[in-house]
């Protein structure tokens, strides 16, 4: 697929989906796209490689969530993979800075060179573990976070209680993108609770030619 009818098929489904979009957020969401498939010959980034899948599977679930979330502030992409959500995020909205957490060395190697392609300021690209973040020998690893996102990672309580608790700044939201039939047993949670983060409701969309609905659950830091 050429750029022109990658643009065309994006702001169709922009367009449909009340998500505002403009022919160079598509040119950027498109240098993503063709720099992922590129390095997808010899690195493992992906294991989807059809453009009309990416379209709706990568970048249109990346983008649907973002009406509920912050649009301005300092964000954290745990576990991002091949970007995503993180990179449609920063692309939709350029006031935030967005941080892309990933442990493979070579997905990051990947990010850190797709940050420079696309010239996207205030958006940096590190090495680690959400378990070791603190411990990262960075300055952005010592912030306190407006937003953490995490999609296509298993919830755990954890994630809430030892991360979340500690990394998000007073009234900052933790979002999870789960998928079909995903659902956190959030009743259960109580420990999350107690570590100052309260559960703030699920938020369900859909995707075109996908029959089941999608949900992005959303946590709040109390403390």
């Amino acid at each position: 697929m050429n750029e022109a009818e990658f643009l065309e098929q994006l702001l169709k489904l922009t367009e449909a989906n009340d998500i505002p979009f403009s022919e160079e957020q598509g040119r950027l969401c498109y240098g993503h796209i063709t720099l992922m498939l590129d390095w997808n010959r010899r690195t493992n980034l992906t294991r989807i490689t059809e453009f009309p899948e990416i379209l709706i599977k990568h970048l249109l679930d990346s983008l649907l969530p973002a009406r509920w979330l912050p649009q301005q502030g300092l964000a954290l992409d745990v576990g991002t993979g091949a970007g995503f959500p993180g990179v449609p995020l920063k692309i939709l909205r350029p006031q935030l800075k967005m941080v892309l957490l990933e442990a493979n060395h070579k997905k990051v190697s990947f990010l850190k060179v797709l940050l420079a392609r696309l010239s996207l300021k205030n958006s940096w690209a590190l090495h680690g573990r959400w378990e070791d973040f603190r411990e990262i020998h960075h300055s952005l690893a010592r912030e306190r976070y407006d937003l953490i996102t995490m999609r296509a990672v298993r919830l755990q309580a954890e994630h809430l209680t030892r991360f979340a608790s500690r990394v998000l700044a007073p009234g900052g939201i933790f979002a999870w993108w789960a998928g079909p039939g995903e659902k956190p047993d959030v009743d259960s949670f109580h420990s999350v609770l107690e570590a100052g983060i309260e559960f703030q409701g699920s938020f369900p969309y859909s995707l075109p030619d996908t029959s089941r609905p999608r949900q992005l659950f959303v946590w709040q830091n109390h403390n």
